[in-house]
């Protein structure tokens, strides 16, 4: 699976050409427009940005802030509410 994205000149599609591991959240990805006349090359980048449903392994090495609901939900649970 190729992730697109349309490119922010021209509005065409954009595919990923390569990408870089900077951290154990984020990655920075090599796009270009698939449109021959633009020709756009450019980085974006792609973060984890919060845990919507927690991982049943710990890695305390890495800090993904946890989504409000699952806060809502781990607070409830400490309370002893359903």
């Amino acid at each position: 699976m190729r992730i697109t994205i349309r490119c922010p000149i021209c509005s065409s599609r954009s595919v990923a050409r390569t990408s870089r591991e900077l951290s154990p959240t984020l990655r920075e990805i090599s796009y270009r427009c698939e449109n021959d006349t633009c020709g756009h090359i450019y980085i974006a980048a792609l973060e984890v940005i919060r845990t919507v449903v927690p991982s049943a392994i710990q890695n305390h090495d890495v800090q993904i802030p946890l989504s409000r609901q699952v806060r809502r939900q781990q607070l409830d649970n400490h309370r002893g509410r359903p």
